[in-house]
Protein backbone atom coordinates (compact mmCIF):
# COMPACT_ATOMS: atom_id res chain seq x y z
CA UNK A 1 0.00 0.00 0.00
CA UNK A 2 1.38 3.89 -0.99
CA UNK A 3 2.36 5.21 2.45
CA UNK A 4 0.50 8.22 0.67
CA UNK A 5 -3.28 6.16 1.08
CA UNK A 6 -2.25 6.08 4.70
CA UNK A 7 -4.30 8.79 6.44
CA UNK A 8 -2.96 8.66 10.08
CA UNK A 9 0.73 9.19 11.20
CA UNK A 10 2.72 11.80 12.78
CA UNK A 11 3.93 15.32 12.70
CA UNK A 12 7.05 17.42 13.44
CA UNK A 13 7.26 21.02 13.27
CA UNK A 14 10.67 22.60 12.84
CA UNK A 15 11.85 26.03 12.74
CA UNK A 16 15.16 25.54 10.74
CA UNK A 17 15.69 23.89 7.70
CA UNK A 18 18.85 22.00 9.48
CA UNK A 19 15.93 20.76 11.95
CA UNK A 20 14.66 18.95 9.31
CA UNK A 21 17.70 17.85 7.11
CA UNK A 22 18.86 15.90 10.23
CA UNK A 23 15.14 14.36 11.53
CA UNK A 24 14.56 13.08 7.84
CA UNK A 25 18.38 11.37 7.97
CA UNK A 26 17.72 10.30 11.87
CA UNK A 27 14.34 8.76 10.42
CA UNK A 28 15.43 7.09 7.86
CA UNK A 29 18.59 5.75 9.61
CA UNK A 30 16.39 4.44 12.56
CA UNK A 31 14.91 2.20 9.80
CA UNK A 32 11.96 4.52 8.65
CA UNK A 33 11.06 4.01 4.76
CA UNK A 34 11.77 7.03 2.69
CA UNK A 35 8.65 6.67 1.39
CA UNK A 36 6.79 6.68 4.62
CA UNK A 37 7.79 10.30 5.20
CA UNK A 38 6.93 13.27 3.54
CA UNK A 39 8.58 16.67 4.31
CA UNK A 40 6.42 20.16 3.87
CA UNK A 41 9.01 23.43 3.33
CA UNK A 42 7.85 26.77 2.71
CA UNK A 43 10.87 27.44 0.30
CA UNK A 44 12.08 25.39 -2.13
CA UNK A 45 16.08 24.14 -1.10
CA UNK A 46 19.08 22.13 -2.60
CA UNK A 47 20.34 21.31 0.65
CA UNK A 48 16.87 19.81 1.89
CA UNK A 49 16.32 17.96 -1.69
CA UNK A 50 19.50 16.15 -1.14
CA UNK A 51 18.43 15.11 2.63
CA UNK A 52 15.36 13.55 0.62
CA UNK A 53 16.17 10.74 -1.33
CA UNK A 54 13.83 10.92 -4.36
CA UNK A 55 13.50 9.08 -7.79
CA UNK A 56 14.20 11.34 -10.80
CA UNK A 57 11.16 12.95 -11.91
CA UNK A 58 9.44 11.47 -14.86
CA UNK A 59 8.58 15.02 -16.68
CA UNK A 60 12.24 15.39 -18.34
CA UNK A 61 10.66 11.49 -20.26
CA UNK A 62 7.55 13.54 -21.46
CA UNK A 63 9.49 16.13 -22.97
CA UNK A 64 11.82 13.32 -24.10
CA UNK A 65 8.25 11.87 -25.97
CA UNK A 66 6.82 15.21 -26.82
CA UNK A 67 10.14 16.25 -28.64
CA UNK A 68 10.16 12.90 -30.59
CA UNK A 69 6.43 13.06 -31.85
CA UNK A 70 7.30 17.02 -32.61
CA UNK A 71 9.92 15.88 -35.06
CA UNK A 72 8.14 12.87 -36.50
CA UNK A 73 4.90 15.49 -36.98
CA UNK A 74 7.31 17.70 -38.08
CA UNK A 75 8.47 14.95 -40.76
CA UNK A 76 5.41 14.08 -41.77
CA UNK A 77 3.79 16.77 -42.55
CA UNK A 78 6.25 18.56 -44.69
CA UNK A 79 6.54 15.08 -46.69
CA UNK A 80 2.83 14.97 -46.91
CA UNK A 81 2.53 18.70 -47.80
CA UNK A 82 5.41 18.06 -50.63
CA UNK A 83 3.23 14.73 -52.16
CA UNK A 84 0.02 15.96 -51.72
CA UNK A 85 0.97 19.59 -53.61
CA UNK A 86 3.52 18.73 -56.15
CA UNK A 87 5.56 21.27 -57.77
CA UNK A 88 8.30 19.77 -59.33
CA UNK A 89 10.82 23.03 -60.24
CA UNK A 90 13.93 23.39 -62.32
CA UNK A 91 13.60 19.33 -62.80
CA UNK A 92 14.89 18.95 -58.90
CA UNK A 93 13.38 16.67 -56.84
CA UNK A 94 9.69 17.25 -54.75
CA UNK A 95 10.75 15.88 -51.36
CA UNK A 96 13.61 17.93 -50.03
CA UNK A 97 15.35 17.30 -46.04
CA UNK A 98 16.79 20.48 -45.89
CA UNK A 99 13.46 22.77 -46.05
CA UNK A 100 11.79 19.92 -43.51
CA UNK A 101 14.05 20.81 -40.69
CA UNK A 102 12.96 24.14 -39.72
CA UNK A 103 9.32 22.51 -39.11
CA UNK A 104 10.63 19.81 -37.59
CA UNK A 105 12.57 22.01 -35.22
CA UNK A 106 9.51 23.79 -34.74
CA UNK A 107 7.48 21.54 -33.74
CA UNK A 108 10.07 20.00 -31.67
CA UNK A 109 10.38 22.41 -29.38
CA UNK A 110 6.18 23.41 -29.24
CA UNK A 111 5.43 19.50 -28.52
CA UNK A 112 8.35 19.51 -26.21
CA UNK A 113 7.74 22.40 -24.34
CA UNK A 114 3.80 21.63 -24.43
CA UNK A 115 4.91 17.86 -23.07
CA UNK A 116 6.48 19.28 -20.17
CA UNK A 117 3.78 21.53 -19.20
CA UNK A 118 1.38 18.98 -18.96
CA UNK A 119 4.09 16.34 -17.36
CA UNK A 120 4.34 19.92 -14.63
CA UNK A 121 0.64 19.59 -13.81
CA UNK A 122 -0.07 15.72 -14.12
CA UNK A 123 2.68 14.68 -11.87
CA UNK A 124 2.50 17.39 -9.52
CA UNK A 125 -1.03 17.13 -9.04
CA UNK A 126 -2.21 20.24 -9.68
CA UNK A 127 -4.98 21.01 -8.88
CA UNK A 128 -4.77 19.74 -5.71
CA UNK A 129 -8.35 18.56 -5.14
CA UNK A 130 -7.36 17.85 -1.34
CA UNK A 131 -4.49 18.05 0.78
CA UNK A 132 -2.27 15.69 1.69
CA UNK A 133 -2.72 13.92 5.33
CA UNK A 134 -0.19 15.56 8.00
CA UNK A 135 -0.34 19.25 6.46
CA UNK A 136 -0.74 22.81 8.05
CA UNK A 137 -1.45 25.81 6.31
CA UNK A 138 1.84 27.45 7.99
CA UNK A 139 3.91 24.57 6.49
CA UNK A 140 3.57 27.26 2.97
CA UNK A 141 4.14 29.84 5.55
CA UNK A 142 7.07 29.99 8.17
CA UNK A 143 7.49 26.41 9.23
CA UNK A 144 9.30 23.56 8.10
CA UNK A 145 7.31 19.97 8.36
CA UNK A 146 8.23 16.07 8.63
CA UNK A 147 4.99 13.51 8.36
CA UNK A 148 5.43 10.14 8.65
CA UNK A 149 3.44 8.17 7.60
CA UNK A 150 2.07 5.17 9.93
CA UNK A 151 -0.99 3.59 11.36
CA UNK A 152 0.64 1.25 13.25
CA UNK A 153 0.46 2.13 17.31
CA UNK A 154 4.25 0.82 17.84
CA UNK A 155 5.46 2.77 15.11
CA UNK A 156 3.57 5.98 16.16
CA UNK A 157 5.59 6.15 19.15
CA UNK A 158 8.84 4.91 17.84
CA UNK A 159 8.61 8.21 15.38
CA UNK A 160 7.40 10.18 18.34
CA UNK A 161 10.66 9.82 20.08
CA UNK A 162 12.51 10.04 17.12
CA UNK A 163 10.98 13.57 16.23
CA UNK A 164 11.45 14.49 19.92
CA UNK A 165 15.13 13.23 20.24
CA UNK A 166 15.46 15.50 16.95
CA UNK A 167 14.07 18.71 18.28
CA UNK A 168 10.83 19.17 16.95
CA UNK A 169 9.32 22.13 18.61
CA UNK A 170 5.42 20.38 18.27
CA UNK A 171 4.75 16.83 17.59
CA UNK A 172 0.94 15.61 16.84
CA UNK A 173 -0.43 12.59 16.06
CA UNK A 174 -2.84 12.73 12.64
CA UNK A 175 -5.27 10.20 12.25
Amino acid sequence: MSAELLEGGVRGVFLTLDEVADAVNTLENEGVAADDITVYSPIPTPHLEDAIDRPVSPVRLMTLIGGLMGTLTGFTLTLWTFFAWGLQVGGKSIASLPVTVIIMFELTVLLGGLFTLAGVFIFSRIPAMSTKPGYHPRFSNDLFGVFVHTEDDSAVQRARAILDRVGAEAIESVT
